[in-house]
C-alpha cells in the first residue's frame, strides 16, 4: 500500500509540473499596442515598459519587445522565475528592440533569479548625463541565494556607472550559476561588467562570461577613491570562467591617484579563469594599472592562459595584492603573448607588486609567455618583467622569451627573495642583455648566474641570452575576436618560432622536474611537452627539432560485414611508433578508447594493421571510428574519423554540431547512396527559414551552414531529405 501511495503522489508533483509549464504565457510590446489589451499576442500586444512594470509574471511567462522598436523608460522588474521554468525577456521579430532609459537605470531587478535577458538593446542619456547603471541585479536581503541569470546578446551603452553590474551586499547572499554570453558592454563611465560583493567575502558561485566586448568605459575624473573604466570585472566569485572575450580603449578618464583600471581582471575570486581573450590599448588617467589582464588582491587557484594583451598604458599581465586584501595564493600565468604593453608609468609587461598583507602573494607560476617590448610611448623605462616590491613567495619564472628594443630591460626585480627565474630566453637589440636584480645591475648571464645563482637548477645552468628568432617579432596586430576560430588563423605566426630558433627544445619539463602541470596546450592550440620531454620557450610549442612526421598514415578504412566493423589502415613509415589507440563514438563528438594496436617503432616499410569491432555492443545507427596514433615520447595526433551503419541495411543519418550554436553550423550526413539531398531548416513556428540542395557521396558527407549565425535566437528543426528518406534534428540557437 505504501508503494502505491508514493507512486501516486510522484503522478500528482509530475502533473503539477506539467501544468505549470502549460500554464506559461508570452507577452508581447509594440509601439502599435494598447496596454488597454491583455498582451498575449502580437496583434493584442502591450504599448509601454510601464505596463510591463505593473504586472507580475510566473516561472516560464515570456516578455517580448518588437525588434527594430524603442521603448522609453526604467524596467523595474521584481517577478522571479526558477532555474528549469526563467522567465525571459527579450525581443520578437528580427533584429533588436532598444529600451531608452533616459538619464535613469534601464532594467533593475532587486532580490531575483531565474531571469533571462536576451536581444535587446539598453541605451542611456550618456554617461555624463546619466545617474545609473544600465542593467542591474542585486541581492539587496540576507540570506538569498539566487540563481539562473542569463545575460546574452545584449547592447549596453550610455551609462554613468556599469553597463551591466551583478552584486551583493551581504556576505551571506549572491548569485549562483550565472551566464554572460555574446554582449556588448561600451561607453559608460565606470565600466563595461562588473559584479560585487560583501568584501572581502565571496558571495558567487559559477559565473561564465564569454564573447563580450568591453570597450571606450572612460572612468571618471570626479571619483578620486577608487579605480574607474575598467572593461570586465569580476569580484567575490567562486569557479568563474571569462574566455573569447575582448576589452580596449577603456580607462583613460580614471583619476584615483592609489590604483587605475584594467581591461579585464578579477579580484577576491577562487578559481577563476580567464582564457583565450584579448585585452588592448586601455589607459589610465593617473600613474597607475590601465593594463591588459590583471589577478588582484585575494584571488586564488587562479589563471591566466592564452590570452593576447597589447599596446596598454599598464602591465599586460598583472598579479598585484593590495593592502587588506585576503590571502593569494597559488596563481598560474602561462601561455599568453604581450606585444609593446607598459607604454606609460614606467610598468612592466608582466608585473607583479604585493604590499606583502595577509602573506602578500604566495606561490605563483608565470611560464611560457612570450614578451615583446620597445622603449615606452612617455619616455618612461619599460621592463619586460617586474617584480616591483617584497611581500612575495614561491614565484617561478621559467620558459618565457623576453624581447626587447633599444635597450629596454628584459628585467627588474626589486625584491632578490621569494622568486627564481629559470630556463628564460632574454634578448634585446642595443643591449642584449638588461637586468636589475635588487641594486646590481647585469649585462651578461653569466655574470647574473654567478653572482645571485638565479638561471641555475642545482648545479646545471639554465637559460639563454640568444636571439628566439620569432617569424615576424612586433607584427602581431589585432586578433580577428569576430572569428569564431580565433587562436587558429593562419596568419597569427608572428610569435611562433623559425626552425633555427635557440629557444625550440630549451624548456625546461615543468612536469617531470618541478611536478609543475603546465595544462594541456600552448597559445596556438598544440599539446604542451609529455613528462621527460623538454618544450620550447615562449608561447608556442607547435615547433619542433624532429623534422620527419612519426607516421605517415596513406589510408584508413571502416566498413560493416555482417554484425562486425572491419578496420584496416596502411602507413608508409614510422619514426618511433609507440601504438595506435582505436577509438570509436555513437555521436561523433565523445570518443572511448576501445582497443590498443601495437605501431612499428621506426621502419621505412609499408605497413599494415587490422581490427574489428562488434557492433552488437552499441545502440543507435552509426558507430564512429578514429585512430589515435601515440609516439614515444607521448605525442598524439588524431586520424579522419570514418563511420560504420549499424543496422542492416544502410539508412540515412545525420549529425549536426554544435549543438546549442552560436556561429556557424556543420553537419554530417551519412547516406546510403550518391546523389542530391536537401537541407531545410525551420523555426520553431515551421517556418522555412533555410533551403538549400547538396550533393552527397554514399557513406559520410561533410558540409557548414554559416548562413544559421544570422539567425534570430530560439529553437530550430534541421531536416535532411533524400528521396523518400527523412531525418530531423533540434537545434538550439543562443
Amino acid at each position: 500500500m505504501r508503494l502505491k501511495l508514493v507512486l501516486l503522489s510522484f503522478v500528482f508533483v509530475s502533473l503539477l509540473a506539467n501544468a505549470s509549464s502549460a500554464l506559461a504565457t508570452t507577452y508581447y510590446i509594440s509601439s502599435a499596442g494598447d496596454d488597454a489589451n491583455n498582451g498575449t499576442s502580437v496583434t493584442s500586444a502591450w504599448k509601454t515598459i510601464e505596463q510591463v512594470n505593473n504586472s507580475s509574471f510566473k516561472p516560464g511567462d515570456r516578455i517580448l519587445f518588437e525588434a527594430g522598436e524603442t521603448f522609453t523608460g526604467s524596467l523595474w522588474f521584481q517577478s522571479k522565475g526558477t532555474d528549469t521554468a526563467p522567465i525571459i525577456i527579450s525581443s520578437y521579430g528580427q533584429g533588436m528592440a532598444t529600451i531608452g532609459s533616459g538619464n535613469n537605470y534601464a532594467f533593475y531587478s532587486p532580490d531575483a533569479g531565474g531571469i533571462e535577458l536576451r536581444r535587446l538593446k539598453f541605451v542611456g542619456s550618456g554617461r555624463t548625463s546619466t545617474n545609473n547603471s544600465g542593467v542591474i541585479f542585486s541581492a539587496e536581503l540576507a540570506d538569498e541565494h539566487l540563481s539562473h541569470l542569463i545575460l546574452d546578446s545584449l547592447d549596453v551603452s550610455g551609462y554613468l556607472k556599469m553597463g551591466i553590474l551583478i552584486g551583493s551586499s551581504f556576505a551571506s547572499s549572491g548569485y549562483n550559476d550565472v551566464r554572460i554570453t555574446n554582449c556588448l558592454a561600451h561607453d559608460n563611465g565606470e565600466a563595461g561588467i562588473f559584479s560585487y560583493g560583501s568584501y572581502p567575502n565571496i558571495c558567487h558561485k559559477n559565473w561564465y562570461v564569454a564573447d563580450c566586448k568591453a570597450y571606450n568605459n572612460a572612468g571618471r575624473s570626479e571619483i578620486t577613491t577608487t579605480n574607474t573604466g575598467s572593461g570586465i570585472v569580476l569580484s567575490s566569485v567562486d569557479g568563474a570562467v571569462i574566455e573569447h572575450c575582448e576589452a580596449y580603449n577603456n580607462g583613460w578618464l580614471n583619476n584615483n591617484p592609489n590604483g587605475g583600471p584594467v581591461g579585464i581582471w578579477g579580484w577576491v575570486c577562487n578559481n577563476l579563469v580567464i582564457q583565450e581573450c584579448e585585452s588592448h590599448h586601455n589607459r589610465s588617467g593617473i600613474a597607475h594599472d590601465g593594463g591588459g589582464f590583471d589577478l588582484d588582491g585575494g584571488c586564488t587557484n587562479s589563471v591566466m592562459q592564452y590570452n593576447y594583451s597589447h599596446d596598454n598604458d599598464g602591465a599586460g599581465y598583472l598579479l598585484a595584492q593590495f593592502n587588506g586584501a585576503p590571502p593569494m595564493h597559488d596563481l598560474t600565468v602561462r601561455y599568453n603573448i604581450s606585444e609593446n604593453d607598459a607604454r606609460r608609468f614606467g610598468q612592466g609587461a608582466i608585473m607583479v607588486w604585493s604590499s606583502g598583507d595577509n602573506g602578500g602573494i604566495q606561490t605563483a607560476a608565470i611560464h611560457n609567455n612570450t614578451v615583446y617590448l620597445t622603449p615606452s610611448a612617455d619616455g618612461s623605462e619599460a621592463k619586460a618583467f617586474y617584480l616591483m616590491s617584497n611581500g612575495v613567495s614561491g614565484i617561478t619564472v621559467r620558459n618565457n622569451i623576453f624581447q626587447t628594443t633599444s635597450g629596454v630591460p628584459q628585467v627588474k626585480s626589486v625584491s632578490t627573495t621569494g622568486i627564481v627565474l629559470q630556463s628564460n630566453c632574454y634578448w634585446g637589440t642595443g643591449k642584449p642583455l638588461n637586468i636589475t636584480w635588487g641594486s646590481s645591475s647585469f649585462s651578461n648571464l653569466d655574470d647574473w648566474r654567478t653572482a645571485t645563482q638565479q638561471e641555475m637548477v642545482g648545479s646545471r645552468t639554465v637559460g639563454v641570452s640568444l636571439d628566439p628568432a620569432f617569424v615576424r617579432a612586433g607584427q602581431g596586430g589585432d586578433l580577428n575576436t569576430s572569428s569564431g576560430n580565433r587562436r587558429l588563423l593562419t596568419s597569427w605566426d608572428a610569435y611562433k618560432l623559425q626552425p633555427s630558433s635557440a629557444a625550440i627544445g630549451s624548456g625546461l619539463n615543468l612536469d617531470k622536474e618541478f611536478n609543475l602541470t603546465p595544462g594541456s596546450r600552448d597559445f596556438f592550440g598544440s599539446a604542451t611537452p609529455a613528462p621527460g620531454v623538454s618544450g620550447n620557450l615562449g608561447a608556442s610549442e607547435s615547433e619542433t627539432k624532429v623534422a620527419p612526421l612519426p607516421v605517415e598514415l596513406v589510408s584508413f578504412t571502416a566498413e560493416r560485414q555482417g554484425n562486425k566493423a572491419i578496420l584496416r589502415w596502411n602507413t608508409a613509415s614510422e619514426l618511433q611508433n609507440d601504438r595506435f589507440e582505436v577509438e570509436a563514438s555513437t555521436d561523433g563528438r565523445m570518443f572511448n578508447r576501445i582497443a590498443t594496436v601495437k605501431g612499428k617503432g621506426t621502419t621505412t616499410q609499408t605497413s599494415t594493421y587490422f581490427w574489428q569491432d562488434a557492433l552488437t555492443s552499441y545502440t543507435g545507427s552509426i558507430v564512429y571510428y578514429r585512430l589515435m596514433q601515440v609516439d614515444l615520447s607521448g605525442k598524439a595526433s588524431y586520424s579522419s574519423v570514418k563511420t560504420v551503419a549499424i543496422s542492416g541495411a544502410a539508412t540515412l543519418a545525420m549529425q549536426a554540431w554544435p549543438n546549442p550554436f552560436v556561429g556557424e553550423l556543420s553537419m554530417q550526413i551519412q547516406s546510403p547512396e550518391a546523389g542530391k539531398a536537401i537541407v531545410i531548416c525551420t523555426d520553431a513556428m515551421g517556418r522555412n527559414v533555410l533551403t538549400r540542395s547538396v550533393e552527397v557521396s554514399k557513406g559520410a558527407s561533410t558540409i557548414t551552414l554559416p548562413e544559421v549565425a544570422q539567425l534570430p535566437l530560439g529553437v530550430y528543426s534541421l531536416t535532411v531529405q533524400q528521396g523518400a528518406s527523412r531525418v530531423i534534428t533540434k537545434l538550439l540557437h543562443q
